[in-house]
């Protein structure tokens, strides 16, 4: 009972770390967005399951619309018609094959962050689209990156960092391309009008990445916020197991010896009597009684006499390992041993061990003829009838632990 205590208190213990590790997490608001660093595995492997679970659907749905956005490029590809085409065939497959491949557990550290690169080549393939076409075919395909951004929002979340990489590379290679190249004129309305909303359409892109890394960003501390209150509500239900467990074992168990105590035994004792009258099992008893006792803690004192009884029934837990057996204290230095399914020669057989290994124990005991601890033993066991009561069986126990104590003690009678 001891080390099951130190066992428990020490569980304890790291549980109410861990809690009140995690409510000083929830009040400092998560505003850097970061855990220390195993937690911050813990939250990476959970939010990357929960996004493999929730985003294979949407990705495959939005590199399905790229795809079939491929009808813009025979409508307007001229002689880059077929090469387009490709491209977009190209990379759609690529995306396809990594959303197969990449979305299970295997991978999971890698999802977002192969996922992140999946839009950056996307994005990067409309630049290319662009460039490969004169104007004014070209520029439907500067209307395209707005779609694009919308879904990198939608697919990435609770992501803001991936968000703003993904955004920011492929806003920002835009810019260059878009003002690096060397527009073909068209006609002088036409090129005038491109002039002017160029730095419009620029400023609405901008406007719409900063909106969305805005509100990944609170997007995202609510996740973790969200995973901060459910590991708290998980800790708290493990904390409140552990010590409905730790209650029940101080209500079953003798605190001295950490045997099962006589309550425990009792409420067993009458489940496996009912249990043994129907099957018609033998069932045994086994009443024990350390020899002079009382002689024991008036020589060496009680402290002593406690630590007596604690490597006596350190003996004892040896035995009783099948379901149903229990060995309990039954008041001060008597224990009792219940044998479901066992008959007396059986119980007699396990009565003698006890009785030798207390002996081997080699425990001084100057009130005692033997100078050493030793037990006397009591067993009896029976198949109950209908008109038969447990009392019986604890009876003729006692009566026969009784008889070997007259006949001089260190002994088993049964």
């Amino acid at each position: 009972m001891v080390a099951s205590t130190h066992l428990f208190n020490e569980q304890l213990e790291q549980l109410e770390k861990q809690i009140n590790r995690y409510q000083s997490l929830l009040s400092s608001g998560f505003k850097n967005l970061q855990f220390p660093m195993d937690i911050e595995n813990d939250y990476r492997w959970r939010i990357n399951a929960a996004f493999i679970k929730s985003s294979r659907g949407i990705l495959s749905f939005g590199v399905l619309l790229y795809l079939a956005f491929g009808f813009t490029d025979y409508a307007l590809g001229q002689a880059q018609a077929d090469t387009l085409w490709f491209i977009r065939v190209a990379v759609s497959g690529v995306m396809l094959t990594g959303i197969v491949l990449i979305f299970n557990r295997q991978l999971i550290r890698w999802v977002v962050v192969l996922t992140t690169l999946g839009m950056i080549i996307i994005g990067l393939s409309v630049i290319l689209f662009m460039l490969m076409l004169d104007e004014p075919y070209s520029y439907a395909y500067h209307l395209g990156m707005i779609p694009w951004q919308v879904f990198i929002l939608i697919a990435l979340r609770t992501y803001v960092r991936a968000i703003a990489i993904s955004s920011l590379s492929v806003f920002l290679t835009y810019i260059f391309f878009a003002y690096s190249k060397e527009l073909k004129p068209y006609t002088p309305e036409v090129d005038s009008l491109i002039q002017d909303l160029r730095p419009l359409y620029i400023m609405f892109w901008g406007l719409l990445i900063s909106m969305g890394i805005y509100l990944g960003f609170y997007m995202e501390q609510s996740a973790r916020i969200d995973y901060v209150k459910n590991r708290l509500l998980a800790l708290d239900a493990e904390r409140l197991t552990l010590l409905s467990e730790e209650l029940r074992l101080l209500s079953t168990t003798d605190g001295l010896t950490g045997l099962a105590n006589r309550r425990h035994f009792e409420n067993t004792f009458e489940s496996e009597w009912r249990r043994a009258l129907r099957a018609k099992d033998s069932i045994a008893l086994i009443m024990i009684d350390i020899d002079y006792f009382k002689n024991y803690n008036d020589h060496y004192g009680h402290q002593a006499g406690d630590q007596c009884l604690r490597e006596v029934s350190d003996v004892f837990q040896t035995y009783a390992q099948r379901s149903g057996e229990v060995i309990a204290r039954y008041g001060g230095e008597e224990f009792v041993v219940l044998l479901p399914r066992m008959t007396l020669a059986g119980a007699q057989r396990i009565a003698e061990s006890l009785c030798q290994k207390i002996r081997h124990l080699n425990i001084d005991h100057a009130g005692s003829q033997e100078k050493k601890v030793t037990i006397s033993i009591g067993v009896a066991a029976m198949i109950p009838q209908l008109d038969d009561d447990e009392e019986l069986l604890l009876k003729e126990a006692d009566r026969a632990l009784y008889k070997a104590k007259a006949n001089g003690r260190n002994q088993v009678v049964a």
